[in-house]
């Protein structure tokens, strides 16, 4: 017979283990499950552990919450599956503080400097692109790209809970015994994201060259101050919502024109044939909304041998793009994104962050949604993303409602 007090002392330990999360249950139904009582996962040998101090929304975590209305994601996070889906808790983007290194994982880290270890109780956030780490992508340092590579959040439980388990390879540091006085959690929750905008305006070489951006949302945003603190000699930006409130930001940020290509893209043509009048187009365009529309004005703005770079993906494959004519004639060079070159990318940012005459914190505070949110209001928070009405935002699962 199990006594009162045992009871209690099993509930007590159930509660202790188990953990408050959002999952995506269904890819044919839009939205999410929030789940109060999901097991706590299991620390792997080579693993940590981490509570999640704070994880903002991506734009793949919208197109996930409205997966019923995108193709390309339904396909995505069903790539390894052969067609049978398993619900995953989502999120990606995130900022903690370790609770437990594996065993493997210490003895792996005994020869690493004591100031670079991760231990119990430091401050880090993780890139979450899982490679195989064998295949001739991995072995020639494109693990970025890796053909095996699975994303948490995406493919594998991720961050939209009060704990993660991540590889301890994939840990990144930011700085030791819990301080977070030098990145806030707000902040260290969008590194991931600042990184796709930082891979994005690297590989584009900006230094003296006129760059168009298409979407001022997060990334777009980010690009823009990039753009302009790396030299960029001109920059333009386009935005089909919350124009007001993103263009006062994108000018703030360094923006030289702002397009609300809501109606069209006349303007933007205007413009690019009137201040591009050597070369009838922009050197660079960093593509970074996924919307079908800017895929066409990427290739009609970009100048004969210039670069297109796209980050943005689009919710449905492209059927009717003129190739020849955008591409080919032009000899116009085209390159994809994908997160951050790792871990180079990761190594650059933080560098970037710690310059103080950057003022990269700053910038980045700006483009958060002011208050953060508990992940019982999920609905709310995502309820705004969906208007348009707030850009980026933070969950903080470790505190109630």
């Amino acid at each position: 017979m199990i006594t009162s007090q045992e009871s209690q002392t099993k509930t007590k330990e159930t509660a202790k283990n188990s953990m408050k999360c959002l999952i995506k249950e269904d890819l044919n139904k839009d939205g999410l499950t929030l789940k109060n009582d999901m097991p706590s996962p299991k620390l792997g040998l080579d693993e940590v552990k981490i509570r999640v101090l704070a994880t903002s929304v991506c734009g793949t975590d919208k197109s996930i919450y409205h997966s019923a209305q995108s193709e390309g994601i339904r396909n995505e996070m069903q790539r390894y599956l052969n067609g049978k889906y398993d619900p995953i808790i989502v999120g990606h983007e995130f900022c903690g503080i370790v609770e437990e290194v594996g065993e493997a994982a210490k003895n792996s880290g005994v020869l690493v400097p004591e100031h670079l270890k991760i231990e119990k109780g430091d401050y880090v956030t993780a890139e979450m692109h899982l490679s195989c780490g064998h295949c001739f992508l991995c072995r020639t340092g494109n693990e970025h790209i890796c053909t095996q590579v699975k994303v948490k959040g995406v493919h594998l439980d991720g961050c939209f809970a009060q704990h993660v388990v991540v590889p301890y390879k994939n840990v990144i540091l930011l700085n030791k015994g819990g301080d977070t006085s030098q990145i806030p959690p707000q902040i260290g929750a969008m590194l991931d994201a600042f990184g796709n905008a930082v891979h994005t305006v690297y590989e584009a070489d900006v230094r003296g060259k006129s760059v168009a951006i298409l979407g001022a949302g997060p990334l777009g945003l980010m690009a823009a101050f990039l753009c302009h603190d790396f030299g960029a000699s001109r920059i333009y930006i386009t935005e089909a919502m919350d124009t007001e409130h993103r263009f006062k930001l994108a000018e703030s940020f360094g923006a030289d024109a702002c397009f609300d290509v809501s109606k069209g893209s006349k303007a933007l043509y205007e413009s690019v044939r009137k201040h591009e009048t050597g070369s009838n187009g922009v050197d660079v365009v960093l593509e970074m909304s996924g919307s079908p529309s800017a895929y066409s004005d990427a290739f009609q703005i970009v100048r004969n041998g210039g670069t297109v770079l796209l980050l943005g993906i689009t919710r449905k494959p492209l059927n009717d793009f003129d190739i020849a004519n955008g591409v080919i004639w032009k000899g116009v060079t085209v390159k994809g994104i994908f997160g951050r070159k790792m871990f180079d990318t990761w190594e650059t940012m933080l560098r970037l962050m710690k310059s103080d005459r950057l003022n990269l914190k700053s910038k980045l505070a700006r483009i958060l949604f002011e208050r953060t949110y508990a992940l019982d209001d999920y609905l709310s928070a995502f309820d705004l993303l969906s208007k348009g009405e707030a850009m980026k935002l933070v969950f903080t699962p470790d505190k109630d409602k």
